[in-house]
């Protein structure tokens, strides 16, 4: 791999600042990554030089935004004012979704390199805009004039979410105390950043023998098999599901296991301890006594006693349940694996069991149920349960610029108008993105009565097919692509009067609502029969592998809810309480809380360094638990009022998906269920009551 140096970027930036000085305004347009007219971005044309160029140009006309908001001061209106400023943020959040994109799916080492570069200097420069003294005061002076008190309840919001970042961002400071804040500020971006390319840039693989392969399907052994008869694991998530759940050596599997949860150690054991450490340090300065305090300030949950007060009831309810399961695992395996009896259950051995258990107590062959979800029937059946429920219709395009040969692109229309593009990269390959994501890349936004449609890619790590078997995905891979596919649509079908009110600024504790709320469908046989067909004979699945399915839904679902807990309480410990990390190490903390699981932990290992979102979601974890509670709310009027019922699909898509952060979430809700919510069906859904 070629890295380039410090010294090495930095001269090579000074030359396009040069170059930049003495090109036309006509040449700059050209710039993919400022392309905002719905013309496909050619990413062949994205190169070192490109990724730096735009962030200047960008800054450059922010800059002027920012000046002629703050001039027009003595005549504020909506328009000169607050919609200037949403065309400020505009501009900095679609760049930041390109680079975004450009750092986590670009094979080129040196372009993907410098949009690191990039990203970290960008996220210093967009804070820095809450500390801009003359715009702070302009918003001020709005918020007191006749035009600010005449506001509608969307522009209302907006600039109440407005003050609130200038404010929480350290505007209330003095001015040492903010370039303080700065320094801060800045080493925090550099070390989140860096935990993600350490992540990212990873690679590892393991070559082992057929006899230690045992179990292994011949469709998977042809995948891995070399030239001198041995086989290359590389070590990614497709790959470790195969083996963790049917490697019959639980060697093989603890090596496996082990190679997967060291991603990116020693290297972020360091740089996680550094990025916590400066945002304490953040939070203090502004006033805050944690950053977990900081963070959750402007979401539902508001407090950190609030998100210990939700996590320590979900571990009460749990646990009892937790017990249970571990102890029937422990029973059944004594039963399976008499040679293994009385010894102690390690996480390793999980998987490998569950499947078997699976078998033995449901009659339930996970195997079969994967040969009914071929990748390209998932898909067009997950269009078509989306454009069912939602009213919505995708239409796959040819001819479009990609980043990678095996990338496809689509269009998604509404009521019979376009409102958005979208692609789709599902493998994995090296130096990729190695989890699953919804990533913007374009927003939407309305000027001079033209609209710039939103644009999104999912990026994801499904197992890739072969030669001789197609792509199959697990049902809990089915579940995780409708999941990102929900974020998808989320974004496309918001086009909100001011952009900034999208999809993905719904606050943090809420955001996986509504792709969690359309998980549901995978398990109603009304929307698997419309594509789960066996990718042989084309034969639909049968009814009654479809009840051992449901009548398994719940099979270790405390166990399962528990790792959500760990994961969530592991990153809100980190950042509601550093001299706790300080006195202990990131890697104890992480161990301490393992316990939750009631196995052994697995010495050597530290998942940490690869969890990806203690850098991107700091103390927001436990989001997704709290956004599953009105998930599931939302979900019970459909079994109520009928899962395929296409007018409360679209009552849903217009109250909930469509306003974006227009709206106190929790009033979404509540409008669309048309009553108070609870967390009834949620705890049903947990095996809980």
């Amino acid at each position: 791999m070629v890295v380039l140096s410090a010294p090495q970027i930095k001269n090579m930036r000074k030359l396009f600042i040069l170059l930049a000085s003495v090109v036309t305004l006509g040449v700059n347009a050209q710039n993919q990554l400022l392309i905002r007219d719905n013309t496909p971005i050619d990413y062949s044309k994205i190169d070192v030089a490109t990724v730096q160029s735009a962030l200047d140009e960008m800054k450059r006309s922010v800059d002027q935004k920012i000046e002629a908001i703050i001039k027009v001061s003595s005549n504020q209106t909506v328009e000169n004012t607050l919609m200037a400023y949403d065309r400020v943020q505009y501009e900095i959040s679609d760049m930041s979704a390109r680079i975004g994109l450009v750092s986590s799916v670009f094979s080129d080492d040196k372009t993907r390199d410098v949009a690191f570069e990039v990203a970290n200097e960008l996220q210093v420069y967009s804070n820095g805009i809450y500390l801009n003294d003359n715009l702070y005061a302009a918003f001020k002076k709005f918020n007191g004039s006749e035009a600010g008190k005449k506001l509608n309840i969307n522009q209302r919001k907006f600039l109440n979410d407005v003050m609130i970042s200038f404010e929480k961002n350290g505007m209330k400071l003095n001015s040492e105390d903010r370039k303080e804040l700065t320094a801060l500020n800045t080493k925090m971006i550099e070390f989140a950043n860096k935990f993600d390319q350490n992540m990212g840039e990873h690679q590892d693989s393991v070559i082992l023998k057929e006899v230690e392969l045992k179990g292994l399907s011949a469709e998977d052994l042809g995948r891995w098999k070399q030239e001198d008869n041995t086989y290359l694991i590389r070590i990614n998530l497709p790959n470790i599901v195969k083996i963790l759940e049917n490697a019959v050596n639980t060697e093989i599997r603890k090596l496996i296991y082990e190679r997967y949860n060291n991603r990116a150690f020693p290297a972020n054991i360091s740089v996680l301890d550094s990025l916590l450490y400066y945002r304490d340090q953040y939070a203090k300065k502004l006033g805050f006594k944690s950053y977990a305090a900081y963070a959750v300030v402007d979401k539902m949950a508001a407090t950190p006693e609030a998100v210990w007060a939700f996590e320590n009831d979900l571990i009460k309810r749990l646990s009892p349940v937790v017990t249970k399961e571990v102890a029937e695992m422990k029973a059944f395996r004594d039963t399976y694996d008499k040679t293994n009896a009385g010894k102690e259950l390690n996480a390793w051995d999980w998987a490998f069991y569950s499947k078997k258990m699976l078998n033995s107590k449901y009659a339930l062959n996970t195997d079969e149920v994967t040969e009914y979800f071929e990748m390209n029937n998932t898909l067009q059946g997950m269009f078509s349960v989306y454009e069912k429920i939602l009213g919505i219709r995708v239409v796959e395009t040819k001819n479009v610029p990609l980043w990678n040969p095996k990338v496809k692109s689509y269009d998604m229309f509404k009521d019979g108008v376009k409102t958005g593009t979208f692609y789709l990269d599902l493998y994995p390959r090296p130096n990729k993105y190695n989890h699953f994501a919804c990533f913007p890349i374009s927003q939407y936004i309305k000027q001079d009565n033209k609209e710039t449609l939103p644009v999104a890619a999912l990026v994801c790590n499904f197992p890739e097919g072969s030669e001789s078997q197609p792509s199959l995905l697990k049902h809990s891979d089915v579940i995780t692509l409708f999941h990102e596919f929900g974020h998808l649509v989320h974004w496309e079908l918001c086009h909100q009067t001011i952009s900034s009110q999208n999809a993905f600024t719904t606050k943090g504790d809420f955001v996986e609502a509504p792709s969690q709320f359309l998980e549901n469908w995978c398990w109603e046989y009304d929307a698997l029969q419309l594509f789960a067909k066996h990718y042989k004979t084309g034969k639909a699945l049968p009814q009654d592998l479809f009840n051992k399915m449901k009548s398994a839904q719940l099979f270790n679902s405390a166990s399962q809810s528990i790792r959500q807990v760990y994961l969530g309480v592991t990153d809100f410990a980190y950042e509601d309480n550093y001299s706790e990390v300080k006195s202990k190490g990131v890697a104890a903390i992480a161990k301490e809380k393992f316990a939750l699981s009631q196995l052994p932990f697995p010495e050597g290992t530290h998942f940490i360094c690869s969890f990806t979102h203690l850098s991107g979601y700091g103390a927001n974890y436990y989001g997704y638990l709290w956004s599953k509670v009105y998930a599931q709310d939302m979900f019970s009027v459909f079994k109520e009022k009928g899962v395929m019922n296409t007018q409360l699909g679209i009552k849903y898509r217009k109250d909930v998906l469509e306003k974006g952060s227009s709206e106190n979430e929790k009033d979404l809700v509540e409008k669309f269920l048309g009553r108070k919510s609870n967390s009834d069906a949620f705890l049903k859904t947990l095996g809980i009551k």
